[in-house]
């Protein structure tokens, strides 16, 4: 490239015009003179322009400099101004669970971390999506990393047996329920002894938790039909005379009934008595002989990190014998999660629909209404209960969408600070997005949603996709069942 000389030559005769002419020529041939040379040593040209802007007419050609001020806001305000989900781009903390896909981060959750730091405002947390899409797998995973962290595990209900698996894996117990097992569980079984109760203390808590407990076994078995006055009479003198008993079975209540029919010469007490005494007799001589009429042989470790009650071979009972069962596991966890036992544990509820379907079914609501009052000392008692459900629409089973009954339902998923909602079926969204209370851009990420990809809600105002991230040895425990298929 040829270079180029600029000479300038003063005509004593030129004019102050020509000369003012001749001079803005000359700066410009040495403009375009440094131009020439820069673009020979960097090969990039330089701008023409000055920061000002050109010199022309109408240019609004200023030396001051506009400078926009910045403006500072909270995701929370963003994401209502923004058709685009804003993460915090806080961490939290707690076991690792796989990546943040939208922040692109790695994603840790302990329910009891983020209820101490006011993320949530309860521990429990509602996971819910279609078969294949990965809830399944989150509940194992996540429970077995916050057993890692010093959290226990209790499930209650494995209806077909494919936490046995985990429970080994983990250094759990499992326990195996049904008919052809060889187990009873002895319903009135007040459990490990809370060592920070004195000893009358210990006697009134026991006697307490007898009284409740009966009253419940007997208000199952007829369907949630109300206990007259003079019944709840009969069975506080009952117990109050088998309270010296420091190991107390049903067949000695029934045996005490029949006889406080024959003593009594209260002609209202003594027809109490045997109403009481016929209903009790299902469990003692009836359909459910030899699952509850007798010391337990089976107990709930309070101890183990994880404690699995197998009720795959309850398959085909009556509603009855599930909700009594149902009785026996709550209150082995209640008894082992108060006073000096009080430890941090996660309950999980496989298929809690048909779970609560069977308390509907076995007591008139009386499991759910429990389950609803539950929830709210949940937090106080260290509990974390995690609902898996296919859909909210299986929540319509329970009663019309106005009755008690689905109000209840409903309740106990809004009590849930933590809602995970894997692939759904199209016509489901419709209903999540009301429940749930999605957003536009939320419905559409749960569309495209892939196995193990999940939408999380945590707390008022978190959203988070999250991608569960499993080891090969973890797959293989996790997505398999005792006969190796796969499953979600």
């Amino acid at each position: 490239m040829s270079k180029v000389h600029v000479v300038g030559v003063q005509n004593a005769g030129e004019t102050r015009a020509q000369r003012s002419s001749r001079e803005k020529r000359e700066k410009e041939l040495r403009a375009a003179r440094t131009v020439v040379k820069d673009a020979e040593e960097t090969g990039i040209p330089k701008p023409l322009l000055p920061k000002t802007g050109a010199d022309r007419r109408q240019n609004l050609r200023s030396k001051l400099l506009v400078k926009i001020p910045f403006h500072r806001s909270t995701s929370r305000i963003l994401s209502t101004a923004y058709p685009f989900l804003v993460p915090s781009g806080e961490m939290l903390r707690g076991p690792y669970i796989g990546e943040d896909m939208l922040a692109r981060s790695p994603f840790c959750f302990d329910p009891w971390l983020a209820y101490s730091a006011g993320v949530v405002r309860s521990h429990s947390a509602a996971i819910i999506g279609v078969k294949g899409s990965g809830k399944s797998v989150l509940a194992k995973s996540w429970s077995t990393g916050l057993i890692r962290m010093g959290r226990k595990v209790a499930v209650p209900h494995d209806p077909n047996g494919e936490w046995a698996r985990v429970a080994g894996f983990v250094g759990g117990k499992v326990v195996g329920i049904g008919r052809g097992r060889g187990t009873r569980i002895n319903l009135l079984d007040p459990g490990l002894r809370d060592l920070s109760l004195t000893d009358q203390e210990w006697r009134e808590d026991v006697l307490q938790f007898r009284r409740g407990t009966l009253k419940t076994i007997v208000t199952q078995l007829r369907g949630m039909v109300p206990m007259s006055p003079f019944e709840h009479t009969t069975i506080d003198l009952v117990l109050t005379d088998l309270a010296h008993e420091d190991s107390l079975i049903l067949p000695m209540v029934y045996d005490r009934l029949r006889s406080a029919e024959q003593r009594t010469e209260d002609p209202d007490v003594r027809q109490a008595a045997r109403v009481l005494a016929h209903t009790i007799r299902l469990v003692v001589e009836g359909e459910l002989q030899g699952l509850f009429d007798g010391e337990s042989t089976v107990n709930f470790d309070a101890g183990a990190p994880m404690m699995v009650v197998d009720t795959s071979a309850l398959k085909g009972a009556s509603a009855e014998a599930k909700a009594l069962l149902r009785l026996a596991t709550s209150n082995w966890i209640k008894r082992s999660t108060t006073g000096s036992l009080r430890v941090p544990r996660v309950v999980i509820h496989e298929e809690a629909a048909v779970e609560l379907l069977n308390d509907v079914a076995g007591g008139g609501g009386g499991g759910l209404t429990e389950k609803v009052s539950g929830e709210k000392v949940a937090r106080h008692d260290g509990t974390s209960n995690w609902y898996l459900l296919h859909r909210i629409a299986d929540l319509d089973a329970l009663g019309d969408r106005d009755s008690a009954i689905h109000a209840q339902a409903l309740g106990l998923l809004a009590d849930c600070d933590t809602k995970v909602s894997y692939a759904q079926q199209e016509g489901q969204l419709k209903r999540s997005e009301e429940e749930l209370g999605w957003n536009k851009t939320m419905s559409r990420i749960v569309r495209r949603l892939e196995k193990g990809e999940g939408l999380w809600q945590i707390g008022p105002d978190r959203v988070v996709k999250v991608k569960n991230i499993l080891t090969p040895g973890m797959e293989q425990v996790f997505k398999t069942d005792q006969a190796g298929g796969e499953r979600e």
